[in-house]
Order: structure tokens, then C-alpha cells, then sequence
């Protein structure tokens, strides 16, 4: 499935070893790595949130997802279920309050 963002990424699922359903989000034209070293920072701040006596109480972290670099502008990204894109966020706040689709667009073409 083609997601309509601004990128074109591509929702792709597979089934591990384990027999289960995996999704993720295949991404190009862009550095996952950036993305793969954001998880481990996440990872990090998790590790030192989990040995502070008062924010392991509040149990406290980052959520984290894969990020798979394939080369050094594509890889894939773990899908978050029950996610939207920018566009889709945008795209429905503006059909609810009755706000042309575009506008921008078609305010630039007209200057």
C-alpha cells in the first residue's frame, strides 16, 4: 500500500520465523540511519529512566520501533500501529472545518 505523504512510502508486512505478522514502512529518499541512531539515543534515555529511583516509579520511557537502513537513502521503518501520516492529520482537520485542500498551493499559483 502506497501511503500518500509527501515521501510515497510504501506499508509492506512480512511474517517472521516466528509465524507472526510484521508491518513496516518502506521509505526512500531518505537516511534511516539518522532514524536508527535516534532509537538508540531513545534506548539510552531508557536505561537511565529505568535506574533513577523516582522516574522508575512513574514508569517512565521512550517507545521505540526498528529502523533498518538498506543503503544510505532507503530502509524500512516498524510500522506503529494505529498511526496517521502529517498529511492524513491535516487532510481531515480540513475537510472537518471546511477548509479548502491546498490552499497554499493554490494561493502561490495565483501570485
Amino acid at each position: 500500500m502506497v501511503l500518500k505523504s509527501k515521501q510515497l512510502p510504501r506499508k509492506i508486512s512480512m511474517y517472521g520465523s516466528d509465524g507472526k505478522e510484521y508491518g513496516f514502512l518502506l521509505k526512500g529518499r531518505e537516511d534511516i540511519r539518522q532514524d536508527e541512531r535516534a532509537m538508540q539515543l531513545f534506548g539510552l534515555v531508557n536505561t537511565l529512566l529505568a535506574v533513577d529511583p523516582v522516574t522508575q516509579r512513574k514508569d517512565l520511557g521512550i517507545k521505540r520501533y526498528s529502523a533498518i537502513p538498506l543503503s544510505f537513502n532507503a530502509g524500512l521503518l516498524g510500522w506503529v500501529p494505529n498511526s496517521d501520516t502529517f498529511n492524513q492529520l491535516i487532510t481531515n482537520y480540513r475537510e472537518e472545518a471546511k477548509i479548502v485542500q491546498r490552499i497554499e498551493l493554490k494561493l502561490i499559483d495565483s501570485m
